[in-house]
């Protein structure tokens, strides 16, 4: 087999697993936590989770697995999209309770073993989400939440490019894209049935903010509407964003191109007002 384009930290590289051709992925459920999303994938004797929300949450979600008949120890691999508090708040708590391991991409590494998130570019998307009460919740909460410190080490899988195989190799029918643009670790899970759990490279919350289906905070335009035809390219047919509804892949065709970098508001001074009055 050839050479993985991922790194696994201090491991062995996973068993390749031959999935016949009749194994579909009906058997995987979503859990809404009141903002953000999570998504259960049946895996190799478990389940992989889509995302891992806030740290508040965890509680309503280990109810919400009770509820479901899955037990904490079945979740054998955490998919982490980006380092956002809201992406992997709990991350540090569930490793505690499952022994699961993580998979994130290689620039996430820093701010999740600090608990951070970082603001490296960028801002947001219209005035109108700057003066809405998502807006102040973006720049004093879910931009600079604290969340406890994620370790990474052994067992854990760290991806620096687009990956055909890991996914495979753990059970699951799809591949890792490189998805870029709300944040320059953001990742996605593309599953063979054309279902693509986007993270934050889609939004579709609040229509009347105008951010067609762009996150509201934006690092890099250009690269998020990049990331979005990749998707499409490789297959995606349904987006699945962490928060909001699936999206058509239509849809996102529709509203290509729609803001330019330009076009960004608190662009160059959004992180550092963020840092003094938050």
């Amino acid at each position: 087999m050839p050479e993985k384009i991922h790194t696994c930290r201090g491991s062995e590289k996973l068993p390749y697993i031959n999935l016949p051709e009749e194994v579909k992925m009906e058997n995987r459920t979503s859990i809404n936590l009141g903002l953000t999303n999570q998504h259960l994938l049946s895996c190799s004797g478990g389940y992989l989770l889509v995302e891992a929300g806030s740290k508040k949450k965890f509680p309503r979600f280990l109810r919400e697995l009770k509820d479901r008949g899955i037990d904490p120890g079945d979740i054998r691999y955490l998919f982490i999209t980006h380092h956002h508090e809201d992406h992997a708040g709990f991350a540090a708590l569930l490793r505690e309770v499952s022994g699961c391991s993580i998979i994130a991409h290689q620039e996430a590494v820093k701010p999740l073993e600090q608990g951070k998130c970082v603001i490296t570019s960028g801002g947001i998307v219209n005035w109108r989400v700057v003066f809405s009460g998502f807006g102040f919740y973006v720049l004093s909460k879910g931009v600079r939440m604290l969340f406890p410190p994620v370790k990474l080490g052994e067992g854990d899988c760290l991806v620096e490019n687009d990956d055909d195989e890991l996914l495979r190799s753990l059970g699951v029918p799809g591949k890792i894209l490189c998805t870029p643009g709300h944040s320059p670790d953001s990742i996605s899970l593309l599953l063979d049935d054309g279902s693509c759990f986007c993270g934050d490279a889609a939004f579709n919350l609040m229509p009347w903010l105008g951010t067609r289906y762009c996150m509201p905070l934006v690092s890099d335009m250009e690269r998020a509407y990049r990331s979005w035809r990749k998707m499409i390219r490789e297959g995606a047919e349904t987006i699945y964003p962490s928060h909001g509804n699936p999206i058509p892949k239509e849809k996102l065709e529709q509203n290509m191109d729609h803001f330019k970098q330009d076009d960004l508001v608190l662009t160059g001074v959004l992180a550092k007002l963020v840092e003094r009055f938050f």
